[in-house]
């Protein structure tokens, strides 16, 4: 009996904090004035055809209102208990989740992002996470674009009020009535041939840059 009202309250648990997080993020998104910037290629590319975007761990709260409209995005998703929260608010956002990470259920996960593209969906993911080297891009979607043939979209976001939580990251949460800019680097295509490694640098290089432009455009 105690395991069911301990399960049901974690259930109500993570009820209540999707909620929460939909209303905030829906609150401040309305009182924000969103600013695209970048590769013209890039923004034309976005919501008409198949792309991997790719953001910072900590700019994660930036990007759910802007492509909330989308309809065709998955978002890998950590396994732990704080993507557990994640996971549930994404689908406020008609966003789906894909539960894993580059360091647990990783592979299951980029096999599955697999799958889901072919089923016409946009792979979302933190290349940072789930636990850094912070702004530096792991493997996994490299590997992803260079077998699912389709683009890396590196979006670098800022806002001009926020606050940084104390956390491995620095994870940004946005406040309203600010100014949020995102922009575009150049798609970033991964041969067959292509270096794992050298993707990875360009890929980092690629999403320091683009933040750097965002922060510009913000202050």
């Amino acid at each position: 009996m105690y395991q069911i009202i301990k399960e049901r309250s974690h259930q109500l648990r993570y009820i209540i904090a999707a909620n929460l997080i939909s209303w905030y993020v829906h609150f401040m998104g309305f009182f924000t004035k969103y600013i695209s910037a970048g590769s013209k290629t890039a923004m034309d590319m976005s919501g008409k055809q198949r792309t991997i975007y790719a953001f910072w761990h900590n700019q994660q709260s930036f990007m759910l209102y802007p492509y909330r409209k989308h309809g065709k995005i998955c978002v890998l998703v950590s396994m732990s208990k704080d993507g557990e929260f994640i996971a549930r608010a994404l689908p406020k956002f008609k966003m789906k989740a894909m539960r894993g990470s580059t360091t647990r259920g990783g592979y299951s996960a980029l096999r599955g992002l697999m799958d889901i593209t072919e089923a016409g969906y946009c792979p979302a993911i933190t290349p940072d996470g789930p636990r850094g080297p912070l702004y530096k891009a792991h493997a996994g979607i490299v590997y992803l674009a260079q077998k699912t043939h389709l683009p890396i979209l590196a979006v670098g976001a800022a806002s001009s009020r926020k606050m940084s939580v104390n956390s491995w990251d620095k994870f940004q949460v946005p406040f309203p009535f600010g100014k949020c800019a995102l922009v575009y680097a150049e798609p970033l295509w991964i041969g067959e041939t292509d270096d794992i490694k050298e993707g990875q640098e360009k890929l980092s290089r690629y999403l320091n840059d683009a933040t750097a432009k965002a922060e510009e455009l913000v202050s």
